[in-house]
């Protein structure tokens, strides 16, 4: 998915938009038209689409990305925003998808309207995350320090 947009207004449409109730951002960009869409409230502007798709992320990454380029206004009249599966290129930034938890759907007509957060079920065991770090011993670390009471365990 790829498209320019004039950046104010982008940045009015995420105003409008966006809501702390509906974390997830829905972005359309097809037959000239940028669509933000955000919970029940959706808002679009014309744009030069280079390549039509959908993608969701976190609308708060968004717009504090966005008004980092705001006292740069003459240089970025228009923002070129490209999301692709490695992540999203945001005019001369560019963020990986791990970072952003973004999803990308190239066709927007196989798109889904919403996506939700996937719960856990009631009956789940809750794993402690602290269980989910890998193992790796520090062989690095110092030796134990002189008032240390223990025995130390040779591997």
């Amino acid at each position: 998915m790829r498209f320019l947009v004039p950046r104010v207004a982008l940045i009015r449409l995420l105003r409008v938009v966006c809501h702390a109730a509906h974390p997830l951002l829905r972005i359309e960009a097809l037959a000239g038209v940028v669509t933000l869409a955000c919970g029940d409230t959706e808002a679009g502007c014309e744009a030069a689409i280079s390549q039509p798709g959908v993608c969701f992320l976190r609308h708060s990454k968004l717009k504090k990305l966005l008004q980092s380029y705001h006292s740069d206004a003459g240089h970025f009249a228009a923002i070129e925003i490209e999301v692709t599966p490695e992540g999203i290129r945001l005019g001369r930034t560019t963020v990986s998808r791990d970072g952003w938890e973004i999803s990308l759907f190239a066709n927007p007509a196989t798109a889904p309207r919403t996506l939700r957060f996937r719960l856990p079920k009631e009956d789940e065991p809750k794993t402690d995350t602290q269980m989910l770090l890998p193992f790796v011993p520090d062989r690095t670390a110092s030796p134990a320090p002189a008032n240390f009471i223990g025995r130390s365990i040779k591997p």
